[in-house]
């Protein structure tokens, strides 16, 4: 008798090994390029509330992060620098936090000394619209509203990556 449970284990576990193998892989992340982005309203460290339609005709970059992810901390001093030097050509950057304890988030964004707002998105809504998996992700959003650039991650040499397309979204 336990020969033959153990027989229908082996079985069920070779049938269930073989259903996983042929599974398929998991879908990519859908796309944004060429969508219009996704319209939010997000409360700001300074507790006013912003809307991303608010900024239309102007140029913005999008930088979904979370404290806890090292490639954030890495990348927001290079994103101040950008904002710094191209604001006044039409350059709008928000900081979108995806910590869902607010506070912790605020004061990490405030020891940073940034000069771009940062607001926070802690039930995560305008995050999965913007289907983010991993932090940081940065999104260029053109004049009308149309999203043309995104990087996941932060790594040596994005900077310039944002740059190039950037001053090509400025120039049109």
């Amino acid at each position: 008798m336990a020969l033959r449970y153990r027989s229908i284990f082996i079985g069920f576990g070779l049938a269930l090994m073989a259903m996983c193998a042929s599974t398929a892989a998991p879908a990519a992340v859908p796309s944004l390029l060429d969508k219009d982005a996704p319209d939010f309203v997000l409360k700001g460290l300074d507790g006013r509330n912003l809307r991303l339609s608010e900024f239309r005709g102007q140029v913005v970059l999008l930088n979904f992060w979370a404290r806890w992810a090292g490639d954030s901390r890495k990348e927001m001093p290079a994103l101040d620098r950008i904002n710094t030097t191209y604001a006044r050509a039409g350059l709008v950057v928000l900081g979108v936090s995806v910590d869902d304890d607010e506070r912790r988030a605020g004061e990490f964004a405030g020891s940073m000394h940034l000069s771009y707002p940062i607001l926070f998105d802690t039930d995560e809504t305008v995050g999965r619209d913007y289907a983010v998996q991993k932090m940081p992700m940065t999104i260029l959003v053109d004049r009308a509203g149309v999203v043309r650039y995104q990087n996941v991650g932060f790594k040596r040499g994005d900077e310039d990556a944002y740059l190039d397309k950037l001053r090509e979204l400025l120039r049109e």
